[in-house]
């Protein structure tokens, strides 16, 4: 029997005027359709399920299932000052065709910090950019088209995986596909088509776009949502995690530190009503979930507290975390030091790394825990399930099969070397959403008591202590042998 099916007949959490409400329906089995966990937002003088503005056209470039093709031209010129501007990341002009449109004198540069490093053998990264050398100009009204290689740390798959149970689950992400470069007419290799997260990503998905929007990239003070000090005197450079985003976004992130002293200063008593009047709530209890059944561990939510966007909206007045670059992600022992399922427990979902306030308290508050484990059990079942995810994983591998096969950059990833070509990546992938699935399962319907938290787990194998009194000493190589 899973944990939704355990959960009492009613969990009614009252926190005043921002009321939660999470209903469980009591059944002895694992609830039918009709019998499924239902969960509102109830905010006086909020409408329900506001329309958001679409920007027209933009839908067919990201539309899932689809392949794009674009081609870039860039003179042999520019692309050689783009390399030995490494590790600066700059614009050279380009042309631009996808489809019928084709657009000159845009803006191209190499993106991502793994794409900056001047040595490495993996495909790059690319931003294009519209109006970098032609002001006001937009493509499909968007001003930046990103084309994220998705094979340095997580796989070409675990964003599309990942940002479709969040689209599923109505939780606000970047929209993407796969794409085929082509640089000066030769097939560059397969790309992930990722929507930036911008003015032009509020407007599509926001009713209200109006609002500050930040960005914690590298992380730094207060990406961990602790709080951070004041500006140092004389230090006239950002001194935050927090990189302002919009025109609204302060560069003191003055609003972003009122959200953070609500996180930690809060008592408990108030805590889980002050944080629904401040954050969406529920779509960050989802997107915890969603993170932990993926591994994806280079987020706040897991062992990084990087690679997210805060946006506040005015008229409702409340935050939105938003996840980005999720191309990490369905690899265990990442890297070979990282246990992202041994870890990171699905009924206490608190990572390995730095503490996290939020996701802490989370945990601590007794009616909040509930309600995410309900809300966890129901993601697990319906979006992680093996005999759910896996045909997902086939169809996306054959979307891209015999493009892949002429992909002229190595095929692997870096958070599993053993994985040499996509059949064994896909086939690692695998694996790890059936383990994930078995040991969230198990967790889930019996949590235990809290299990202790690995702060800083090994960067390197254990090595040997200090030698005892008589160990001999002076010990030197003479030979070989094989």
């Amino acid at each position: 029997m899973s944990n939704l099916a355990k959960c009492l007949v009613l969990v009614a959490v009252g926190v005043g005027q921002a009321g939660i409400a999470v209903e469980a329906l009591h059944a002895e089995e694992t609830p039918r359709d009709d019998q499924k966990v239902r969960v509102r937002n109830v905010r006086r003088g909020e409408p329900q399920n506001p329309t958001a503005k679409r920007a027209p056209n933009a839908n067919t470039f990201y539309r899932s299932g689809m392949v794009q093709e674009i081609h870039l031209q860039v003179t042999d010129e520019d692309l050689a000052r783009m390399q030995e501007a490494l590790p600066k990341r700059i614009y050279v002009p380009a042309t631009f065709r996808w489809g019928k449109q084709t657009l000159d004198n845009v803006g191209v540069r190499y993106k991502g910090n793994s794409s900056s490093k001047p040595r490495q053998r993996h495909k790059r990264s690319f931003l294009i950019k519209f109006n970098e050398f032609k002001k006001g100009r937009t493509f499909l009204g968007l001003k930046r088209v990103a084309l994220d290689n998705g094979v340095q740390f997580g796989s070409l798959f675990s964003e599309q995986l990942i940002t479709g149970i969040l689209h599923k689950l109505e939780i606000t992400a970047s929209r993407c596909n796969f794409a085929k470069l082509f640089l000066n007419d030769r097939f560059h290799g397969v790309y992930v088509n990722v929507e930036r997260i911008d003015s032009v990503f509020l407007k599509t998905h926001f009713a209200d776009a109006s609002g500050a929007l930040y960005k914690v990239d590298e992380g730094g003070p207060g990406g961990d949502l602790r709080p951070f000090p004041p500006r140092p005197r004389g230090n006239n450079q950002r001194w935050h995690a927090f990189e302002p985003k919009s025109k609204s976004a302060r560069p003191d992130a003055r609003d972003v530190l009122e959200l953070i002293s609500k996180i930690n200063h809060t008592p408990p008593p108030d805590f889980a009503t002050i944080l629904q009047d401040s954050i969406d709530v529920d779509a960050f209890l989802q997107t915890m979930a969603v993170m932990l059944f993926a591994g994806a561990f280079d987020q706040l939510t897991g062992w990084n507290p990087h690679n997210y966007y805060l946006y506040h909206e005015p008229k409702a007045d409340r935050w939105h975390y938003l996840p980005w670059d999720l191309d990490v992600g369905f690899a265990d022992n990442a890297f070979r030091r990282l246990p992202v399922i041994a870890g990171w427990n699905a009924a206490w979902p608190i990572p390995g790394g730095p503490p996290r306030p939020l996701i802490e308290r989370i945990v601590d508050d007794p009616r909040l825990l509930v309600r995410y484990r309900c809300l966890a059990d129901r993601i697990l079942e319906d979006h992680f399930h093996p005999k759910v995810l896996l045909p997902r994983i086939d169809a996306l591998y054959e979307r891209v099969r015999d493009d892949l096969a002429d992909d002229p950059f190595p095929h692997r990833r870096a958070t599993n070397p053993e994985d040499r070509d996509f059949n064994t990546i896909v086939t690692s992938i695998k694996n790890f959403v059936r383990l994930r699935y078995k040991t969230a399962r198990s967790q889930l319907d019996d949590p235990g008591t809290r299990p202790r938290v690995v702060r800083n787990p090994p960067r390197r194998p254990p090595q040997p202590g200090k030698p005892s009194k008589d160990a001999p000493t002076e010990l030197r190589v003479i030979a070989k042998t094989a």
